[in-house]
């Protein structure tokens, strides 16, 4: 083998088998085909069954929720209207319809009760102007 094709040379991520890389690729053959499948199964799942959760996909088709969450960020799989999914806003993970997840909700309102207790603290704490008892 000549050395250009020896640096070619990758492990697979998924499966760690040894495989020519072209193009940047990080998984072999056997991988990507296995993905196009379950892609193909999670699709036809969603087309027969459209108002289904996350949940009800990965059962149905045996696909893990990481993989149809990634299909969803990603935008191949394109949500309905009358979907209940959502992304929080601050740290990307799938909340139920909501702007935030329950970890980030606790942290935001952690923070905000701790500012809050800041805030009323320097208010008492504060410069003060005497009143002169000269008159």
């Amino acid at each position: 083998m000549t050395e250009n094709k020896l640096s070619a040379l990758k492990n697979c991520k998924k499966c760690g088998r040894l495989f020519q890389a072209e193009n940047g690729v990080s998984l072999c053959s056997r991988c990507n085909e296995d993905i196009d499948d379950e892609f193909t199964r999670v699709r036809e799942y969603i087309y027969d069954n459209p108002s289904s959760s996350v949940k009800d996909v990965s059962s149905g088709t045996g696909v893990h929720t990481d993989a149809i969450l990634k299909w969803i960020r990603e935008g191949k799989i394109v949500l309905g209207s009358n979907s209940n999914i959502a992304f929080c806003e601050r740290c990307g993970e799938p909340t139920t319809g909501s702007r935030f997840c329950p970890k980030c909700v606790k942290d935001l309102a952690t923070g905000l009760k701790a500012g809050l207790e800041d805030s009323n603290h320097k208010q008492q704490v504060g410069m003060h102007i005497k009143e002169s008892s000269k008159k």
